[in-house]
């Protein structure tokens, strides 16, 4: 296996990548401008009903693009939003429709969505940066195994949420195995080292490499602030 050859998957990779998180920014660019009028002043805001018939109807064209991912939306900080009226801005496919998807938000509800606290929200929200994270079953959420990508999320300058991406972990597999086919036993890792897709048994999703296997190498996946690798069986190891 020449290493060009892994390089091209890796840049392959990249592309699946790069492409997912560039309209997922598009995305955010078209629906925050939508929140100017209900985000003016200080918070705490509410999303209008007039507000959030133009996002649903947004999301649902975006959706409808791309025929490969599960739900997206926007997502604010809690403290950004009237208690009594605070909601998450999503919409998931559900067959062959595009349905608004509600979030217990009510802190004193044991089905309480605390997801701020969940990587997702916390790389785009504080730290400010395009976010990957999973593979992990969303419990509170949609209930089902899945890849989240996150962006920043502003209005008028100010930080607000994120907007996001939910791609059930089948479809990333169906779409990364192909990627990946020409080399035997590579696999994704994810920035905890965590197999995102792998084509082994030994390297299959989810598994976590805390010591890189004998005979094995890895190389950055190139995108911008987002850190992943394909580690692959080096030749010239073994």
């Amino acid at each position: 296996m020449a290493h060009s050859q892994v390089e091209e998957v890796a840049r392959g990779l990249a592309a699946w990548v790069e492409d997912l998180l560039v309209d997922l920014e598009r995305l955010e660019s078209s629906l925050s401008p939508r929140l100017v009028s209900d985000f003016a002043g200080d918070p705490p805001h509410e999303v209008s009903s007039k507000t959030r018939r133009a996002l649903g109807k947004d999301v649902a064209d975006f959706l409808e693009e791309h025929p490969g991912l599960d739900g997206a939306g926007l997502i604010f900080q809690l403290s950004q939003l009237k208690p009594e009226t605070a909601r998450i801005e999503w919409w998931v496919r559900d067959e062959e429709k595009i349905n608004r998807r509600d979030f217990i938000l009510d802190p004193d509800s044991d089905r309480f969505y605390d997801y701020e606290y969940l990587e997702w929200f916390k790389g785009a929200f504080h730290a400010g940066t395009r976010t990957v994270a999973g593979p992990y079953i969303d419990h509170l959420g949609v209930d089902d195994y899945l890849l989240t990508m996150a962006v920043p999320c502003s209005v008028d300058g100010v930080k607000v949420g994120v907007a996001g991406i939910d791609i059930l972990m089948n479809d990333v597999e169906a779409e990364l195995l192909r990627i990946l086919s020409p080399i035997s036993g590579c696999a994704v890792l994810s920035r905890h080292n965590q197999v995102l897709v792998g084509n082994s048994a030994q390297l299959s999703t989810g598994v976590r490499i805390a010591v890189m296997p004998p005979g094995y190498s890895r190389i950055p996946i190139a995108v911008d602030n987002v850190d992943l690798s394909l580690v692959y069986p080096d030749p010239q190891l073994s």
